[in-house]
C-alpha cells in the first residue's frame, strides 16, 4: 500500500494544480467557531492533547502537513529550526500519510532534533483540511504550510516550495 501513496499524492497534486491556489486568508474566527482550531490533537511524543486554537492564543502557529518519507518536508523543517532562532512561535507537524504510525513519527522527530509538536492526521482532520484547501494538502512534497494568528485567522502559504527561515519569520510576523 505504501508504494501507492506517491501515485495518489501525485494525482492529488494534479487535481490541486487545476484549482485556484490556496493563498488567501482562510477561516478567520475563534476557536469556538472554527472546527480546525478546536479539533483535539495528540502530540505523538508526549501523549499530551492540544488544539491549534489554544496554541494560537499564546503566539503564532506554523503548521505543516507532512510525512516521514518526504525529503521536501525535512528540508522545510530544517528551515523551521532556523526560524525558531529568530522568532517566537509554535510549530506543529501533522503527518497526513495514512500508512505511517505515531511511534515512527515520534522517532523521526527525535532523530532529527525537532522539538515541536507532531500529530497524526485522523480522517476527521484530513477531511477538514481537504474541504478547506483541496486535496493538495494531502501531498506533503507540495509543502502544505499554514500560519495561524492570535485572532484565529488561518492563512495557507503558497504550496509548492520550501521557504527559508527568513521567509517563514516574515510570514509569521505579517499582520
Amino acid at each position: 500500500m505504501r508504494a501507492l501513496f506517491p501515485v495518489v499524492a501525485g494525482i492529488a497534486l494534479l487535481v490541486a494544480a487545476c484549482s485556484a491556489p490556496p493563498s488567501s486568508e482562510q477561516g478567520a474566527g475563534s476557536t469556538d467557531t472554527d472546527p480546525l482550531l478546536a479539533l483535539e490533537l495528540v502530540d505523538v511524543r508526549t501523549g499530551a492533547t492540544f488544539t491549534l486554537g489554544e496554541l494560537a492564543a499564546e503566539k503564532p502557529v506554523l503548521v505543516e502537513a507532512m510525512a516521514i518519507w518526504c525529503t521536501t518536508c525535512l528540508a522545510q523543517q530544517r528551515e523551521v529550526v532556523d526560524a525558531h532562532g529568530s522568532a517566537d512561535f509554535h510549530s506543529v507537524g501533522i503527518d497526513v500519510d495514512p500508512n505511517e504510525r505515531a511511534e515512527d513519527l515520534a522517532e523521526y522527530a527525535e532523530r532529527e532534533g525537532f522539538d515541536w509538536r507532531f500529530a497524526m492526521a485522523d480522517p476527521q482532520l484530513v477531511q477538514l483540511l481537504t474541504d478547506r484547501y483541496g486535496f493538495g494538502v494531502t501531498n506533503p512534497p507540495s509543502t502544505p504550510t499554514f500560519v495561524i494568528s492570535a485572532d484565529g485567522g488561518i492563512r495557507a502559504l503558497e504550496f509548492g516550495r520550501v521557504r527559508s527561515a527568513d521567509e517563514l519569520v516574515a510570514e509569521l510576523t505579517a499582520g
